[in-house]
């Protein structure tokens, strides 16, 4: 990140990247490992990210403060697409990924688990751009439907409709690939 902040010219730059850093690290990792499926790539992604975001700093600085997040999470949804295309090979689930959290669970039952959360993760990465927005902006960004109407300039029975659309297409991919009856 350090080598990242001394490409920018400003200091108010670099307090601008530094916070977005801060602030949406975590979002786009989880993007980025939607798509990749894979910790160490899905960092790389952000990372990249935020290199082609720096070279486009006045476009960044130009935006509001609540644009900026969503910004940056369709940029690192773009990069980690370009990196699965160079790719070309999509992973089965890596041992990282699976939740040892509940010792109760038998090992099998961790990993269903675990295989269930990675199916809805690859009906999810199936949905169109918009749909995905709309998702991220509710459940990542936990923006509220009135917040979402006002970034998407729709009303917020729109958003309510688009929401309900969204999670069903989810739910008809996922069922389509034959993970749920």
């Amino acid at each position: 990140m350090l080598l990242l902040l001394l490409m920018l010219d400003s200091e108010s730059d670099r307090v601008l990247i530094g916070e977005l850093f801060t602030l949406n690290f975590s979002r786009m990792k989880r993007e980025a490992m939607c798509i990749l499926h894979e910790e160490s790539t899905a960092e790389d992604a952000v990372q990249d990210t935020f290199v082609r975001c720096i070279k486009k700093i006045d476009t960044l600085r130009d935006l509001p403060a609540h644009a900026r997040s969503v910004y940056l999470l369709a940029a690192v949804r773009h990069t980690s697409l370009d990196k699965l295309r160079k790719r070309a090979a999509h992973p089965s689930v890596p041992i990282e990924e699976i939740e040892l959290s509940d010792e109760s669970a038998s090992v099998e039952e961790r990993v269903m688990k675990s295989l269930t959360v990675q199916k809805v993760k690859e009906a999810f990465c199936k949905l169109s751009e918009s749909q995905q927005d709309v998702l991220n902006y509710k459940y990542l960004l936990e923006l509220k439907d009135g917040e979402i109407a006002k970034a998407l300039g729709v009303s917020k029975a729109s958003v309510r409709v688009y929401l309900m659309r969204a999670k069903r297409a989810i739910l008809r991919i996922y069922r389509e690939n034959g993970y749920a009856e």
